[in-house]
């Protein structure tokens, strides 16, 4: 077969699977328009043992809410399939996939599963809990990343990667909302919805387009088999993401999309940031090279070609600022003895003046106190719990008009990510 009879077939495939995707996509949004909106739980509500204390977001497969654990005196993450997902196998079988690869890991860079329950309010995972961002936010507030806080971000995930594949698991989502930032700078990876258990022979895992179209792989549209080059390509797109602030590929429908992820080469990344080190775009380029075979083979081999570039400095004091987002400028290590504490004693200085004005002007508000903590949170949920009002006050308060809600404005990737998936 000559390569333009090839080239047609892949092009008329793409066009089935685009087809066949709008279709399902447009199916299940009939579906779920059809539910009712699921009651979100309100603080002061037990599920199990766990005192929800308020509403984190929405993932790709339910709510997700911070929640106090009674019995073990801690904080937790609670991912809720509502029941009018769970009734749909397709949802139900792929909240306990996620519970089952998520079972499997122990890593320090991949967020814990503690347990999986029944409950009224839906199926439940409850998760470690952790502060911070996703690379997504990061990216959003404050631009791309310098070249040395990008290899630290992905070096890190790489870690988790490394472990997943080692544990039998194919994450296939691994873009900058599922890779997670702590305030100490460390990366976490989250959301195993669509993993592939790679020794579970079930057929249903196989055969499917299943990822977000902004980063997914070739193979992954065509509904081939898919293995650890999987994430090597999607890790690859949010690297390109991540040190140039835009996606390879943008494009205004969802053919047109993977037509790009299949067929088009992708742009230089120093066409959009032109201080780039070439041996990094040599990297990034082949992460995400077509032909899963002339990408990096591993994981491993990825990070092991990020690290010899020498880019990340040793300062750990500077990586986790940088990762962690501080945006001021940094204290040189090297700064002499002399000149650190003449700017100590100025700034003591600065900071007694203030003071005894404040205090000579009586300035000082009658209202602080200790900021809020989760003790806090827990013990005013707990409140709420006690005092639920009747059925006459929740009447009442059905009939009162509510706030209107303030509209932001998007830009076109926070449209984008909407549309697809991101």
């Amino acid at each position: 077969m000559s390569a333009k009879a090839n080239k047609a077939d892949k092009l008329q495939s793409t066009v089935i699977i685009s087809d066949r995707f709008t279709e399902r996509r447009a199916q299940l949004s009939a579906r779920l328009a059809e539910e009712p909106a699921a009651e979100p739980l309100e603080p002061g509500s037990m599920v199990g043992r766990y005192l929800t204390l308020s509403r984190i977001g929405v993932g790709g497969m339910g709510i997700v809410y911070r929640a106090h654990d009674t019995e073990l005196n801690r904080t937790v993450a609670l991912k809720v399939l509502p029941p009018a997902l769970s009734k749909y196998p397709e949802y139900l079988k792929r909240f306990h996939t996620e519970a089952q690869a998520q079972a499997r890991l122990n890593s320090p860079h991949v967020v814990t599963l503690y347990e999986m329950m029944d409950h009224p309010v839906g199926q439940v995972l409850v998760l470690e809990y952790v502060e911070g961002e996703t690379l997504e936010s990061r990216l959003r507030h404050y631009g791309p990343l310098t070249v040395s806080d990008a290899v630290r971000v992905f070096e890190q995930a790489m870690r988790g990667v490394e472990h997943i594949h080692r544990m039998g698991v194919v994450h296939r989502d691994l873009k900058p909302s599922n890779i997670f930032i702590t305030r100490d700078g460390e990366i976490k990876l989250m959301d195993f919805g669509i993993a592939r258990i790679m020794d579970n022979r079930d057929p249903s895992q196989n055969g499917a387009m299943v990822g977000t179209l902004l980063y997914i792989s070739p193979e992954q549209i065509n509904g081939r088999e898919t293995d650890g080059r999987s994430d090597v390509y999607t890790l690859g797109i949010s690297l390109f993401e991540a040190v140039t602030g835009r996606l390879p590929f943008e494009r205004r429908t969802d053919y047109a999309l993977m037509h790009a992820h299949v067929q088009e080469n992708p742009p230089s990344p120093k066409e959009f940031q032109r201080r780039l080190p070439r041996e990094l775009e040599a990297v990034i380029l082949k992460a995400i090279a077509k032909d899963p075979d002339r990408r990096y083979q591993t994981v491993e081999e990825f990070r092991a070609a990020l690290l010899e570039l020498g880019l990340v400095e040793r300062r750990q004091s500077d990586a986790t600022h940088a990762i962690a987002g501080t945006r001021g400028r940094r204290r040189h290590t090297e700064d002499s003895p002399r000149r650190i504490w003449g700017g100590a004693w100025l700034d003591f200085s600065m900071l007694a003046t203030a003071f005894l004005l404040v205090l000579t002007l009586g300035l000082f508000p009658s209202h602080l106190g200790p900021a809020s903590n989760d003790a806090d949170d827990v013990a005013r949920a707990q409140a709420r719990a006690a005092a639920k009002p009747g059925p006459a006050a929740k009447a009442a308060d059905a009939r009162r008009p509510s706030p209107r809600k303030a509209v932001e404005s998007k830009d076109k990737y926070d449209a984008l990510r909407e549309a697809w998936g991101g």
